[in-house]
């Protein structure tokens, strides 16, 4: 990490691959100098300066004949407008409202906000979410950052749901504040044996916890194909979209 009263720089280090996240720099600095000195950190490694997760409004920082540009489609956001989640209006939202009508139908069950009390149990359903996928990076990663999520649930200032079915805990959200507009959802979980009962949380939790935002982040799709259409059902105000940067060899 480079800081100064003028810029913040974070390099990461993921998998053996080493690379920049997006540059803090005052808007009021030439940034040229400040990328020169994370490219020259690189170069001490004798590897070309590497950027990931660039937003577009960031990509004028680095000359076209200096870098490739690259968008990183399995990184880009979806932008929702709260509104449309808590309401889901229209036709377009017909599904999303029948799932919810036979979920209310079927099941006996109760939302509240997550509390410290409420942790095991959604230890408990990620474990058995994840017990019938690969034993894969990602799914060890996942479980990883939720536990320090749960462990550290009122110091990162994170709000969250769950829906017990029968008195046990059967789906959970969490996410947190991202500006005065806008939330960021980070996790959700839920037991696909009870229909309906993805549309449940996903409807509960914003209606609950963010009716004051404008807009609700819902991440990105890591490039999975189920969870794309998934996210794209919700029809998404627009996408945020993100850009990989190597500076040319």
């Amino acid at each position: 990490m480079a800081l100064d009263q003028d810029y913040c720089i974070l390099l990461c280090t993921f998998r053996g691959a080493t690379y920049a996240l997006p540059p803090l720099i005052r808007p009021t600095l030439d940034p040229i100098p400040i990328l020169n000195k994370v490219s020259a950190v690189f170069h001490e490694r004798n590897k070309p300066a590497v950027f990931r997760a660039i937003p577009a409004n960031m990509l004028s920082y680095f000359p076209k004949d200096k870098y490739k540009i690259t968008p990183e489609r399995e990184i880009w956001d979806y932008l929702y407008r709260t509104k449309d989640l808590i309401e889901l209006r229209g036709r377009k939202y017909q599904q999303k409202r029948n799932h919810i009508n036979r979920f209310r139908q079927d099941y006996q069950f109760s939302y509240n906000s997550l509390t410290p009390e409420d942790v095991q149990g959604c230890i408990e359903l990620y474990h058995q979410w994840a017990a019938d996928k690969k034993n894969s990076p990602e799914i060890e990663e996942e479980r990883l950052a939720l536990k320090e999520a749960l462990e550290n649930f009122s110091a990162l200032a994170l709000k969250g749901g769950v829906i017990r079915v029968e008195g046990k805990i059967q789906a959970f959200a969490i996410g947190s504040r991202l500006n005065k507009n806008t939330a960021l959802i980070h996790f959700e979980k839920a037991n696909p044996e009870f229909s309906g009962i993805y549309a449940a949380i996903n409807q509960f939790f914003v209606k609950n916890e963010w009716p004051n935002t404008k807009y609700i982040n819902r991440e990105d799709d890591m490039g999975i194909p189920g969870l794309r259409q998934s996210k794209k059902r919700y029809h998404p105000l627009c996408m945020i979209e993100k850009y990989l940067v190597v500076e040319d060899s």
